[in-house]
């Protein structure tokens, strides 16, 4: 996200991002994405708006802290799955909505609340399901990954850029091997908010530093995401 916005309130970071549109007032969404949504008109300068989102921030921490009691997320689409119109789908934190049409010409696109999937027939939902999520989230986590590299190298830590693996595992949610350079991350990470894998990928990166979890390693990731525990405690009733 490259409009992906930092201030701190109360010694905790905030990540926000900025819409201008046609409105009169500054307006503010918290989402399970562990983003703050800001509209606002094009004359509010942006030092108000950080001053706003601060006066906001007692409201804004206690939404993440309800966030991260979502209820335990569903399994990633499956090839053989049978899905029906009105299912829900959980992406990224969010829950949708299932929209199933017959096209010849199949396609997944998010619209609202909606995720509609357009298929050649209603058995082959779940292989166009696990499509779109595979690749959405291939584009996802190589974004996080440029963009962890870059917040280590801005903080003076030498690490190389990861070599990037995804893949489904049971028991962790990423893992870092610094002999080769690469880390690999949970494809199930897709099912919560983007901001819980931007945390794997700060754990995973903080490992090239500190290759334990010692308190030392722990002083890496706070000082790289103050608030990781809300994260923990979004992925702990699950593989870790």
């Amino acid at each position: 996200m490259s409009d992906l916005r930092r201030i701190t309130a109360d010694g905790r970071e905030i990540l926000w991002v900025l819409s201008r549109k046609k409105v009169r007032n500054v307006n503010m969404r918290v989402k399970p994405d562990g983003i703050v949504y800001i509209s606002a008109p094009n004359r509010v300068p942006i030092k108000y708006i950080e001053d706003f989102i601060r006066d906001k921030s007692d409201f804004i921490f206690s939404a993440f802290e309800k966030f991260s009691e979502l209820s335990p997320a569903p399994p990633l689409p499956k090839d053989e799955e049978t899905y029906r119109n009105g299912d829900t789908l959980r992406y990224f934190g969010t829950d949708y909505t299932l929209s199933i049409t017959i096209s010849p010409i199949e396609d997944v696109k998010i619209s609202g609340k909606l995720i509609l999937a357009a298929v050649k027939s209603e058995e082959r939902t779940g292989r166009v399901l696990k499509k779109f999520y595979s690749e959405e989230t291939a584009k996802i986590f190589n974004e996080l990954n440029r963009r962890t590299y870059e917040m280590f190298q801005a903080k003076g830590y030498n690490v190389p850029f990861a070599e990037l693996q995804i893949r489904s595992m049971t028991s962790r949610w990423g893992s870092c091997h610094i002999s080769k350079g690469k880390i690999v991350m949970n494809s199930r990470l897709a099912l919560y908010p983007e901001v819980c894998a931007a945390y794997v990928f700060i754990h995973e990166y903080a490992h090239f530093i500190v290759p334990n979890h010692s308190k030392d390693f722990y002083a890496v990731v706070g000082g790289l995401m103050p608030d990781y525990k809300i994260c923990v405690n979004m992925l702990k009733n699950s593989p870790h």
